[in-house]
């Protein structure tokens, strides 16, 4: 079976609050996180059709911060996105069963030219990442493009996202899904799917 995973959240951690909080402190992080990050400006960021300076630029009105500041916040993505070593292991069990590792995510090119110097890709087959391939989930034809690119069945692969649209989204193409929660439920359910020696 192929097992494809998402990063941020899954494999690598994604916390904007602490990103911010790193480089301002924690005095209105979780505002500032808001109005940076869960913005349109960001998405077009991954799906590599905005550079982070332009997005610093505009987003001084919104966050109350100069251009750059906002950058320095956002250029300090890519370094807080550590892997969990639960999951390290997970994959690495995973792989030793036999099950080809893939990797779906929506992530701009810092953030995956930071990760690819990660040793954790000795375990893959093969990624497709959002800003390279300019589509993100949940939008079908990243899926497809997985599938194409790899020569994979739909039916022969099994997705894990932490979030249940991009699962979903996945499902409705014939894929298997699995949201993520954390590392010891996800080892729970595939051992339960059989994906991994009981």
């Amino acid at each position: 079976m192929a097992i494809i995973f998402d990063l941020g959240r899954v494999v690598v951690s994604w916390d904007p609050v602490g990103i911010v909080s790193s480089v301002r402190g924690p005095d209105d992080a979780e505002a500032l996180a808001e109005r940076l990050f869960n913005h349109p400006d960001w998405l077009e960021v991954d799906r590599g059709t905005l550079s982070l300076h332009t997005m610093a630029r505009q987003a001084q009105e919104r966050t109350g911060l100069p251009a750059a500041q906002n950058l320095a916040i956002l250029q300090a993505v890519p370094a807080s996105l550590l892997p969990d070593p639960a999951m390290l292991t997970l994959i690495a069990e995973l792989h030793g069963a036999g099950h080809t590792l893939y990797a779906l995510s929506n992530m701009g090119h810092a953030s995956i030219d930071w990760l690819e110097q990660q040793s954790f890709w000795r375990f893959f087959s093969g990624k497709v990442v959002s800003a390279r391939v300019r589509m993100m989930k949940p939008e079908p034809d990243i899926y497809r493009y997985l599938l194409v690119s790899f020569d994979l069945k739909a039916d022969e692969c099994l997705f894990i996202d932490d979030s249940p649209a991009n699962v979903a989204a996945a499902q409705a193409l014939g894929i298997g899904g699995l949201v993520f929660t954390d590392a010891p439920s996800c080892r729970q359910q595939l051992l339960s799917l059989g994906y991994l020696p009981g």
